[in-house]
């Protein structure tokens, strides 16, 4: 009987019945009390109040689902989109994927899958990426490089239980190349689902529920030495991780902004979406999670959260009512930007504005300190930088076979993008 009591409570918690589902859940809480003081119980008693707070005080931003040329009837999650907003990767279950096996649960093993954008808010019919991602073996985007050009998959052993997490590189010939096992310092015999390159590419963030943690699955950061090894990997500590399960971290551009998802913290139910800003990168500080609020976030799972590089457009996996089934990828529209800095994008070109291969360097103003040095993409000529809002800069473009040109960068007060 008390047993039906939970069962009903938790499913009126999934139909926003807030203040119904915790009246059963004081009622089990009291007929249970003398057997076991239940940590779990006041777990669901304060998501329900969570919910009903958040639900209250709706965020004002614009979701939609990206239709059915990404979506399908199946799961379809983790999407990941370039810097510049025009290339979407993501994994799904449709059918139709590589070999077209299914695994013990009756669902198609995971491929990845591309779309493009096609003017105002169109994507185009999503298509399977093939091989080498792509394998007949459980295959499922994680991480994409900023510049789009390198991509972290996750991929199982072929008893499509145990994986580990792969990187590939795009080459401007011959597209995606050979699949290579990532750093042992990430891959254990543990279980690392999901990992994130932050901007300058030395560092990336991962989860993963080896021992040694605060509970469930954590987010570690590991960087690139100078030597090319890998540092040992760094726990974000007990202000990101919980006792429950962290996961989907996703760096932003601005190499500062964590977003991850967790079913700890203080969520709605399942997994909720959360944002975290690093203090201090050396002392590994971070500020308290903040929920993304409603209606981004909701009793259901929503996961694998990214944003753009102007901070303004997100994309993330919900499996939500009105969707067209399993797991959908949903876009959201912010009013503002949700960073703290300013992105830029450039373009370099000759004169007849073909895009060319250069190295730009970003100094103060009176050219004596080196903020950073950027190099254009080859293909083309674009590339991103990340300043702080207000700035000056000189900025120094140098290619072969041109003379070096120089000018001034003023960056606008306000965070967001600057074309």
């Amino acid at each position: 009987h008390t047993e039906a009591h939970y069962q009903l409570a938790l499913a009126l918690h999934r139909e926003e019945r807030f203040d119904e589902a915790v009246t059963l859940l004081q009622q089990y809480k009291d007929l249970h009390y003398r057997l076991v003081d239940d940590p779990e119980v006041e777990r669901r008693i304060t998501m329900c109040r969570t919910a009903r707070l958040l639900e209250r005080d709706p965020m004002d931003l614009q979701i939609r689902a990206l239709g059915p040329g990404v979506n399908s009837s199946a799961h379809d999650y983790c999407p990941l989109v370039t810097a510049d907003g025009r290339e979407l990767y993501f994994t799904s279950r449709r059918e139709g994927t590589t070999g077209s096996r299914k695994d013990a649960t009756g669902q198609y093993l995971e491929d990845v899958y591309r779309s493009v954008k096609q003017g105002e808010g169109a994507w185009s019919k999503a298509t399977n990426v093939g091989p080498p991602i792509n394998s007949g073996l459980q295959d499922a985007t994680v991480g994409l490089s900023p510049d789009g050009r390198g991509m972290i998959v996750y991929r199982t052993s072929d008893d499509l239980v145990s994986g580990d997490l792969w990187m590939t590189r795009m080459n401007e010939q011959s597209g995606w190349g050979p699949l290579e096992r990532m750093t042992d310092r990430i891959n254990t015999e543990h279980h690392e689902p999901s990992a994130s390159i932050a901007p300058e590419g030395n560092e990336i963030y991962f989860t993963s529920d080896r021992p040694g943690g605060y509970g469930g699955r954590d987010i570690y950061r590991i960087r690139q030495l100078p030597d090319g090894s890998w540092s040992l990997p760094l726990n974000l500590g007990p202000v990101v991780n919980t006792p429950h399960d962290e996961d989907a971290p996703f760096i932003h551009s601005d190499g500062v902004t964590l977003f991850f998802s967790s079913n700890g913290h203080n969520t709605m139910g399942g997994y909720d979406v959360f944002r975290t800003t690093l203090l201090d990168g050396d002392m590994n500080g971070w500020s308290d999670p903040e929920n993304l609020g409603y209606p981004l976030n909701t009793v259901n799972d929503d996961i694998f959260f990214t944003l753009s590089a102007d901070g303004t457009t997100g994309y993330f996996s919900s499996e939500r009512p009105g969707g067209l089934g399993g797991q959908d990828i949903y876009e959201v529209v912010f009013p503002s930007s949700q960073l703290r800095k300013v992105v830029v994008h450039g373009l370099v070109t000759d004169g007849l504005e073909r895009p060319i291969r250069a190295r730009v360097l970003v100094m103060d103003p009176a050219g004596e300190e080196l903020v950073g040095i950027y190099n254009t993409d080859q293909r083309t000529g674009r590339f991103l930088m990340v300043l702080e809002p207000g700035g000056r800069f000189a900025l120094s473009v140098e290619a072969p076979g041109f003379p070096d040109h120089a000018e001034e960068l003023q960056v606008p007060a306000a965070s967001g993008l600057l074309e």
